[in-house]
């Protein structure tokens, strides 16, 4: 598998959710980190790699002190209509299961804004934004990198052990869909490192030429939309 060479780290700081993340830097650090880890338990599974996942995991739940996703104003409302559970103010697993078809909704709908497809390759910059804006997490062709990633090391991915890799996924899931979507990012945001990391290995497969043409691509599809859109004004 190619290593990530110069014109590679160069596509990497290029990537628009790292341009663009919106985060503190701290809390972007963070991201990046669980999402190199994340890549790390995806190629070499340890189990102190997980472990030190699971730590940096607890440091940003302890930081963000997280909150579901849920519409206050719409939960007081059926609320007051179907009463509350008897024991909701004490038992975390009641309100889980009182408020069970609204944590649905928050969770299809953190989806749908950080981490569908068309999200991550087309439209999802920036939800509170405007949610259809042309612009993605990662750029449009990364998909395409991202299958030459797996094209190349399809052969040395039999009989890998991917238990720790998919616990550690599955609890990035499952944070991004269950709080508030300011707060997910966080953990969103260490799935499209994962995937970017992937792209970026991809791109790496390419041709000297070819890496440069899309570096070139890269940053003027950056340049034109920070000129045509007014938040990001040049």
């Amino acid at each position: 598998m190619p290593k990530i060479g110069f014109f590679g780290l160069l596509y990497l700081f290029l990537i628009p959710f790292i341009v663009f993340s919106g985060q503190s830097p701290f809390l972007l650090f963070l991201s990046l980190s669980l999402g190199y880890l994340l890549f790390s338990l995806f190629q070499k599974p340890s189990y102190g790699l997980f472990v030190t996942f699971l730590a940096l995991i607890t440091l940003a739940l302890i930081i963000l002190r997280p909150r579901f996703g849920l519409d206050m104003g719409l939960l007081n409302a059926i609320n007051s209509q179907r009463g509350e559970h008897p024991d909701f103010q004490n038992s975390i697993i009641s309100r889980l299961v009182h408020n069970k078809s609204e944590l649905a909704h928050s969770f299809l709908s953190n989806f749908n804004e950080l981490l569908s497809p068309v999200a991550i390759f087309a439209s999802g910059f920036w939800h509170w934004l405007d949610p259809y804006y042309p612009l993605g997490y990662l750029f449009p062709w990364d998909i395409y990198f991202i299958y030459r990633y797996f094209r190349s090391a399809y052969q040395g991915m039999s009989g890998r052990n991917l238990a720790f890799f998919l616990s550690a996924l599955s609890l990035l899931l499952l944070l991004t869909g269950l709080i508030y979507v300011d707060q997910a990012l966080v953990f969103s945001f260490a799935v499209l490192f994962f995937l970017t990391l992937l792209s970026v290995l991809g791109y790496s497969t390419t041709s000297k030429k070819t890496q440069l043409g899309f570096l070139v691509a890269n940053i003027v599809y950056l340049l034109y939309h920070l000129n045509v859109t007014a938040y990001f004004k040049i």
